[in-house]
């Protein structure tokens, strides 16, 4: 199944997230800041945040802690909510038929990748997290990911954790620090994912359930069916927005016009759907700017104008927020890395 892929992240996640890190101390300044609007604001027309942002709310996280396996314990957090997800590996007949269906509808819980479980010659198979080109998805953020996906087995299948390897990456913490929050067998990697074997998965479950799987399976489509909706009503406008924004005529009226609706009708779509015109107007002034930051011989202020700013200093504040850093120092990082591209490549020819 071709699964949707949705431009931003609910914020109802980005609260299960929030709740765990206030509990560990973190600063809600911290994560308002990055975030750059109140989470607790009821009334925000926001619908989510770009997965891009979230990852930049995980770093800040990240940052403002000891804590090198945070990301373990959220995970674990997660696995306590009530997620769709976690039904269908509990209900279905083995681990294997489970963890199959959460990674057909594995962009249910995350609009920033999807899994994959691939059979291997060692007589395991591996579960892996894609993250989409062009999409930030850290190490921590892996973690988060998979003890999330741990949890879930381990609660269905008791003394699991003898048939599990996870591959932790090596640079975030050491084994020691990985061993005092996972059962399972570690193994120091590259890369974040979890081997699991055969044995595990052919086994039969004994919560297995066929009525309440099912029952699973089709309240995920539906989320799947309402989520492409979703998706298509804001291609149609992102796509205007974008086009008009290089003409400086992203108003709302405009944009409106060449859907061929109404300003009103326009907009309750677009809160049935769950976001807001001015939601994908920043979104896509998100996206022009990282673009058209990379022309060094563009003045900033003209970047900032052709996004629709009209003061600079909007324009820095609305970067910083969407990239941790200001455009000045965006652009020197882009250009510097151009610059050692051709002696990293000339290094391995030699």
């Amino acid at each position: 199944m071709d699964m949707p892929l949705l431009p931003q992240v609910a914020i109802s996640f980005v609260r299960i997230l929030y709740q765990f890190w206030l509990q560990q101390g973190i600063s809600k300044q911290v994560l308002d800041d990055v975030l750059g609007i109140d989470i607790d604001e009821q009334k925000t027309a926001k619908f989510g945040i770009s997965s891009n942002h979230l990852a930049l709310l995980h770093r800040a996280a990240n940052a403002a802690t000891t804590d090198r396996i945070l990301a373990i314990r959220l995970g674990q957090y997660i696995a306590e909510k009530d997620l769709e997800l976690e039904k269908v590996v509990r209900y279905a007949d083995n681990l294997y038929h489970g963890l199959s269906a959460m990674a057909e509808r594995s962009k249910v819980i995350s609009e920033s990748g999807y899994f994959i479980l691939l059979a291997q010659d060692n007589g395991r198979h591996a579960l892996k997290f894609k993250a989409h080109d062009e999409i930030d998805f850290s190490s921590q953020q892996q973690d988060m990911v998979f003890s999330t996906v741990l949890s879930w087995i381990e609660k269905t299948h008791r003394g699991s954790s003898e048939y599990i390897y996870y591959h932790f990456d090596k640079k975030i913490a050491t084994l020691e620090e990985y061993e005092n929050l996972l059962n399972c067998k570690l193994i120091a990697d590259d890369q974040v994912y979890i081997e699991i074997d055969v044995k595990l998965l052919a086994v039969d479950n004994i919560n297995k359930n066929t009525k309440l799987f099912e029952k699973s399976i089709q309240k995920t489509n539906k989320v799947i069916v309402k989520r492409q909706q979703r998706l298509d009503l804001y291609v149609q406008v992102a796509e205007c927005i974008g086009k008009s924004l290089l003409t400086g005529n992203a108003q709302q009226e405009n944009i409106a016009e060449q859907l061929n609706i109404s300003v009103r009708n326009l907009q309750r779509r677009l809160k049935e759907a769950g976001t807001s015109y001015q939601s994908i107007l920043d979104e896509s002034r998100e996206a022009l700017a990282l673009k058209l930051i990379n022309n060094a011989e563009l003045p900033l202020y003209e970047v900032a104008y052709k996004v629709g700013f009209t003061e600079p200093s909007a324009f820095y504040k609305a970067f910083k927020r969407w990239t941790g850093k200001r455009p000045g120092d965006y652009r020197q990082d882009v250009m510097q890395s151009k610059k050692e591209r051709p002696s990293e490549v000339l290094s391995v020819v030699e």
